[in-house]
């Protein structure tokens, strides 16, 4: 159900001490942030870290607008698709284990799935390459309005009931939650533990993230926890729906404790040993070899990592929530972003967050030259009309010219997660910026640049 709130009379902005070689960095931060300032509304923590410890920690907005309780660093939220890297991590120890092959058909493992024409292995769901359907949407398809109603078993019930994948296992990149869901369902049955037991106990705790949890049919009951909401226009709509089960998503967590997994990824190596950091940041591939690309630009989908020439990050977006943990190796910064504003876009605030870092860092979100080189128009040997395309920082419009000359109307692609968008169509850009894939439904064309 929505409900609107009416406005409180004042909004809050709390920055933690900077950096101390850079004192401004916290004003800056949140102003890049841009929570209006005029009316209470929800907004996000920010935490930029270095060399694995707390950098600047900037909290703008509120976790309960209605309360008047504002975000701090330690204000859980709920993570939404950041949670894949922790479901990777807790595969990838039962490989380090000997527990779980990476080339392994999956039925290996999960025998109630059907038998595919060609197999799916456990590196092709981490890849996002298998096929497999999005548990989610299957859900939403049965009925599911709110989707913190379905268990965890009627998730995976909907994947198990699919005689077959979305196309030919390893020769497409496709992003499904459903992949995930079966990752974590892998991870449950060689462990012999429940799946968010499993990751509280072993990944969770050993890096002293008390804060955070993986969920199981029931949401946080702490007092400090972020309400997700959408606010637009200023009007202010709840917005509390989101998977309470693990695998594609179910973590809850907070800022700070994002700077204890950014520790352990930059220095303790606890939990993200040598060999866990080589298998989580493995590009993902093809069957045929090529690089698993999520939208051109040189950027794979390695394991629950976006791997970019600079950074490795990932997003999350749910109900209310969107989210966002990155990691520059090179320059040993790392940064977590939890907003409670579902009308936010967390690849724009992370690159807006880390540009206000003054430092010439790229942004998160890659890539690290502009995307406006591909305006241009474009033909295909399949079609008579040709393609003009127009792109900015937060989508891609293109401007069909039809062989009889009268307009069309525009397609319009907007960036999401690192994906040009737009309904169930999706634009893939060439690495080298001088062609793109069109893929919509029952249909894939290449179009190269002619002008």
């Amino acid at each position: 159900m929505v409900r609107r709130f009416a406005l409180l009379p004042s909004l809050a902005l709390v920055a933690a001490p900077a950096h101390a070689d850079d004192p401004g960095a916290a004003e800056r931060i949140k102003a890049a942030l841009a929570v209006p300032a005029a009316t209470p509304q929800p907004g996000c923590g920010v935490g930029i870290f270095r060399n694995g410890k707390p950098a600047e920690r900037v909290n703008a907005g509120f976790a309960d607008v209605e309360g008047g309780r504002p975000i701090r660093s330690d204000t859980q939220f709920y993570a939404a698709s950041v949670s894949k890297q922790f479901t990777a991590v807790a595969l990838m120890q039962q490989v380090v284990a000997g527990k779980v092959r990476l080339e392994d058909d999956i039925r290996t493992y999960i025998p109630e799935l059907p038998q595919y024409a060609h197999p799916v292995t456990v590196q092709m769901l981490l890849n996002m390459t298998g096929g497999v359907r999005d548990s989610l949407a299957l859900l939403g398809l049965e009925g599911y309005g709110d989707i913190s109603e379905p268990s965890r078993a009627s998730g995976l019930a909907e994947v198990y009931r699919q005689p077959d994948t979305k196309f030919e296992p390893g020769t497409r990149y496709d992003y499904t939650n459903g992949g995930y869901l079966l990752l974590s369902e892998i991870v449950e049955r060689v462990t012999r533990m429940p799946f968010e037991a499993y990751v509280n106990a072993n990944v969770l705790k050993p890096l002293g993230m008390r804060r955070s949890f993986v969920m199981l049919g029931s949401r946080t009951t702490d007092p400090n926890f972020a309400k997700g909401y959408v606010a637009r226009g200023g009007t202010i709509a709840s917005s509390n729906d989101y998977p309470l089960f693990g695998g594609s998503g179910g973590l809850i967590t907070t800022v700070d404790d994002l700077g204890k997994w950014n520790y352990d990824i930059d220095t303790g190596h606890k939990v993200w040993t040598a060999e866990i950091t080589r298998l989580m940041t493995m590009p993902g591939k093809f069957k045929n070899g090529a690089p698993a690309l999520r939208g051109g630009w040189g950027i794979t989908y390695g394991n629950a990592l976006l791997i970019g020439p600079h950074w490795f990050h990932h997003t999350g977006a749910a109900g209310g929530f969107k989210t966002l943990f990155g990691y520059n190796a090179g320059k040993r910064i790392g940064i977590a972003l939890l907003c409670n504003n579902g009308d936010y876009d967390p690849n724009e605030k992370a690159d807006a967050v880390i540009a206000a870092l003054a430092e010439g860092l790229p942004p998160v979100s890659e890539p690290d030259y502009p995307v406006e080189t591909i305006d241009g128009r474009y033909k295909t040997p399949n079609l008579n009309a040709t393609y003009v395309l127009a792109a900015s920082s937060d989508g891609i419009t293109i401007r069909i010219e039809r062989p009889d000359g009268r307009p069309a109307e525009p397609m319009v692609f907007k960036r999401v997660q690192g994906q040009y968008r737009a309904g169930a169509n999706q634009l893939m850009i060439d690495d080298d910026g001088k062609g793109f894939t069109l893929d919509i439904p029952r249909v894939s064309l290449h179009f190269d640049k002619v002008q």
